[in-house]
């Protein structure tokens, strides 16, 4: 137990040095890469790429936290985003913004929760997409609370908004909601339209993430740390979308076994050899 508490202690003091920032990214890239090609068990696949982001998003917390050496690149970014604005653009982004809220979220969700259960005819798709969702929005609320990060400064937010950064609820909840939506509704499809639908929900959430950049409104970190909260949520999701699929698909095999049995027991003796 005295090492662990070392090794932890450790971790939280010296987690501002670029050296444990720059080992954790390593980690993390290697356990999500391994946990992608790793075909051999979908449980283990799913569990080493969910601990990678765990630990992504507990770095970033650490690194927020105690103004570590991963926030050093917010400051340049967000100068950057503001000397580059102009009124169309403005506009553009504050429109892109009020797309991505929290209110516009949770009520897309409801809508593509209904409208897949609908298609599916079963309720289990539609929960799925609303749990992952509302659970990504649970979970970036009490990280909020908890590292406690204030926002850029006021006189470059080009809509004046309070309250804690960190994570961005507008990335967490678009990436959220797009990748569960386009893994329930993936399922039977192409491997290339697969593909492009996971496209389209990565570049929704870029531009979200750009826009909340533009605006002030987060730091680069913020907007990073949203975008692996939702995958970390949106892989959850698929696990349990997989669980449920599969346990159902079993269900379905026996119950036709079962009924297909009582049928060969009455054949006549001629027609069983």
């Amino acid at each position: 137990m005295s090492t662990v508490r070392n090794v932890v202690t450790e971790v939280l003091t010296e987690s501002t040095t670029a050296e444990i920032a720059v080992a954790a990214i390593v980690v993390v890239a290697a356990l999500f890469a391994f946990g992608s090609i790793y075909r051999a068990s979908s449980v283990r696949s799913t569990a080493l790429r969910a601990s990678g982001l765990a630990l992504a998003l507990v770095t970033l917390s650490i690194q927020v936290y105690r103004n570590g050496w991963l926030t050093s690149f917010d400051g340049p970014v967000t100068d950057w985003m503001v000397d580059h604005r102009s009124g169309a653009l403005n506009q553009i982004a504050v429109a892109v913004t009020d797309l991505g809220s929290p209110v516009a979220t949770a009520l897309l969700g409801i809508t593509c929760g209904v409208l897949i259960s609908w298609r599916a005819r079963s309720v289990v798709p539609g929960l799925i997409v609303i749990g992952t969702v509302g659970g990504a929005a649970v979970a970036s609320t009490v990280i909020k609370a908890l590292v406690g990060r204030e926002r850029p400064p006021t006189n470059i937010q080009v809509l004046l908004e309070t309250g804690h950064s960190f994570p961005s609820g507008h990335v967490t909840g678009t990436a959220a909601l797009f990748g569960i939506a386009v893994l329930v509704v993936s399922v039977d499809r192409t491997p290339s339209v697969k593909r492009l639908l996971m496209l389209l929900a990565v570049t929704v959430t870029v531009v979200v993430a750009l826009t909340r950049l533009y605006l002030g409104a987060h730091w680069l970190t913020d907007v990073v740390a949203g975008a692996v909260l939702a995958t970390l949520a949106v892989t959850a999701g698929g696990a349990v979308f997989r669980f449920v699929g599969t346990h159902n698909q079993s269900e379905s095999t026996t119950a036709a076994v079962c009924s297909a049995e009582p049928s060969a027991l009455h054949e006549p003796q001629s027609a069983r050899y």
